[in-house]
């Protein structure tokens, strides 16, 4: 495995990171660095600006196996968690700018699953957020409700409201978005973000998104990008696919 698209996840992003650090060694280290920001938990987000129309999207998962969290062929040699926060813009880029690429390229193809793991770093809408989201996931519509979700804040920059969420949720075919209202303080979304809160520090993850490949039996391996830009993460699931499992 090339050593520059991987680090173990015991040496994730620390709390006390600086770009300026990162940017000094981007000469030596560009296939390693993180080259794009990522938001983090240090208290509330500033509110998000609209980034101008954004459609499509609707047909984005249509065909895809889809439980809860875990998009994709369940038996899928690889699997890609995905850390988010539905305040994080950077996480909404990823989102829309990154994802439809791996969709089509590796988990169509059946190569990677991917599991999303929404955490609450930014304050009350944050978790509204994120209860609304698991609430859906319980109707095996999550993935579908985030990208909803994402194209509407890029295009309207709105703040989060039970109405927005409302209109995410009616907005994805065969969601009954009352029913996920109402069972958005169920002890299945309750436990469903309590474990990846208990992940995410396991991980040390301290910004979103974060993303991590792993094979089954083996550790998770953090994934650094250079950029919005689904080259790095293909380049690394392909390298993963090949690479030889070590001995025992």
């Amino acid at each position: 495995m090339n050593p520059e698209l991987f680090e173990r996840y015991a040496l994730a992003h620390s709390r006390n990171s600086r770009p300026g650090a990162a940017a000094r060694r981007g000469a030596l280290l560009a296939a390693l660095l993180l080259g794009i920001s990522a938001c983090h938990d240090a208290g509330e987000e500033p509110a998000q600006e609209p980034t101008g129309a954004i459609s499509g999207g609707i047909d984005l998962y249509s065909g895809i196996p889809q439980d809860g969290i875990v998009l994709g062929e369940p038996s899928a040699p690889i699997t890609l968690v995905e850390f988010s926060d539905l305040r994080c813009s950077h996480c909404r880029d990823y989102a829309l700018e990154v994802l439809p690429a791996i969709l089509e390229r590796h988990v169509r193809t059946k190569q990677v699953k991917l599991v999303f793991r929404n955490l609450a770093f930014f304050g009350p809408s944050s978790v509204q957020a994120a209860r609304m989201a698991a609430a859906v996931g319980m109707q095996g519509r999550l993935w579908d409700f985030v990208d909803r979700f994402f194209r509407i804040q890029a295009r309207e920059g709105a703040p989060i409201t039970d109405e927005l969420l409302l209109r995410a949720a009616s907005e994805v075919p065969g969601v009954d978005a009352e029913q996920a209202m109402a069972q958005r303080d169920s002890a299945e979304v309750v436990q469903q973000l309590d474990a990846a809160r208990a992940e995410a520090a396991a991980l040390q993850i301290r910004g979103v998104p974060a993303l991590f490949l792993s094979r089954e039996g083996e550790s998770p391996r953090r994934l650094r990008l250079t950029s919005m830009s689904p080259e790095p993460i293909s380049q690394a699931i392909e390298q993963l696919l090949i690479e030889p499992r070590p001995p025992g």
